[in-house]
C-alpha cells in the first residue's frame, strides 16, 4: 500500500485551501520535512486543531498517537484511524502504541507527536516528555521540531465554536539523534533540551 493514498491527498489539498483562505495559514520551512523515510515531527500543543495543522507541513500522510477516548465514538474513531491516528492509553505505559509507532517509522513513514502530552493552558511550552525522543532513537530516525501559533485563539481550551484568527506554522531543522555520542539516556536528555530550546526560539511561547 502506498504511504499516501490518493483520497488522502485530496482531503489534504482541500484542507490546505480552506485553512489558507479562512485562517490565512502561513507555513515556513515546510521543505525541511524529509520527502521520504521515517521521521518524527514534534510540535507544541495548544488546541484540538494542532494535529490538523501539523499535517500541512508535508503532503505525506502523517500518523499520530491520539488519546484512546477519541476512538469511543465508532464513526469518529473510524475516520481518524483512516487519517492516520491510532489509540494511546495515557493512564499507563502503552507498549502496544509504542510498538505501533516504531513499526510506522521503520516502514519509512511519518509520525507526529506532541511531547507535552496535553494541551497547554498557559499557551507556553510545557515540559517535554522523553517518549518522542526515545521512539526516534529506537527507530533510528531524525526529529523535526514544529511550532504552531494561533490555534489557541481560534479554538481555545473549553471553546465549542471556532473563532476567526490567523495561523502560523514553522518548521525547524531536522535533529539527527545518532550524531550525538552520549550514552543513551544522556543523549535523550540532551536532544530533549535542544528540542525545547529550538521550539522556544521558533516562537513556541509567543
Amino acid at each position: 500500500m502506498k504511504e499516501t493514498p490518493w483520497w488522502h491527498k485530496i482531503i489534504w489539498l482541500v484542507g490546505m485551501i480552506i485553512f489558507k483562505s479562512v485562517f490565512q495559514l502561513k507555513i515556513e520551512g515546510g521543505e525541511k520535512i524529509p520527502s521520504k523515510g521515517g521521521v518524527v515531527v514534534v510540535g507544541n500543543h495548544r488546541s484540538y486543531l494542532d494535529p490538523i495543522i501539523m499535517t500541512f507541513t508535508t503532503c505525506r500522510k502523517m500518523n499520530f498517537m491520539a488519546k484512546d477516548d477519541l476512538f469511543r465514538n465508532a464513526i469518529f474513531g473510524y475516520f481518524i484511524t483512516k487519517m492516520g491516528a491510532f489509540p494511546l492509553r495515557r493512564d499507563k505505559l502503552d507498549r502496544k502504541a509504542y510498538q505501533k509507532a516504531l513499526r510506522i517509522l521503520r516502514e519509512g513513514k511519518i509520525l507526529g507527536l506532541f511531547p507535552e502530552g496535553t494541551r497547554s493552558i498557559s499557551a507556553k511550552l510545557g515540559d517535554l516528555k522523553k517518549g518522542s525522543v526515545r521512539i526516534a532513537l529506537s527507530a533510528n530516525v531524525p526529529v523535526v521540531p514544529v511550532v504552531i501559533q494561533g490555534t489557541d485563539k481560534i479554538l481555545p481550551i473549553g471553546a465549542k465554536m471556532i473563532r476567526w484568527g490567523k495561523i502560523r506554522l514553522k518548521v525547524g531543522d531536522p535533529i539527527v539523534i545518532q550524531n550525538y555520542r552520549n550514552k543513551k539516556e544522556e543523549k535523550v536528555d540532551y536532544v530533549l533540551q535542544k528540542l525545547k530550546e529550538e521550539m522556544v526560539a521558533m516562537g513556541a511561547n509567543e
